[in-house]
């Protein structure tokens, strides 16, 4: 990791006020040069702790960039990985409230409810 703890604590507290505010920030990429992967999933791990401590659920994780077409395009080479809160999820047939999203869009995404905890 290249950024120091006041650093990685001002990530944090960029991308919560982001999110209050419903409003997109510069890449943080951009606002703090030398952020490193390692730094990022510091970050996420930091915002998530959190949301856990104010009660939120982990109902599952997410693997995105798959496709090493999007690699290509977001300049990394391997896939990113992630959280699901139970805040995060949509039930079928709700109501999703757009105002809660800056820019909204849909994504299908493919994904396996498992009968038990993967091993190994």
């Amino acid at each position: 990791m290249t950024l120091t703890g006041p650093q990685r604590e001002e990530a944090c507290r960029l991308l919560r006020e982001a999110e209050r505010r419903v409003a997109p920030i510069d890449p943080l990429s951009e606002l703090l040069p030398g952020l490193e992967v390692a730094d990022a999933y510091a970050v996420q791990q930091g915002n998530i702790a959190r949301r856990l401590s104010a009660g939120a659920t982990v109902v599952g994780h997410k693997v995105g960039l798959t496709a090493a077409a999007m690699q290509q395009l977001l300049g990394v080479d391997e896939p990113d990985f992630g959280h699901l809160l139970d805040d995060m999820v949509h039930r079928d047939g709700g109501t999703v409230p757009a105002a809660r999203y800056c820019l909204p869009r849909i994504e299908p995404e493919i994904c396996f409810r498992l009968a038990r905890p993967l091993r190994g």
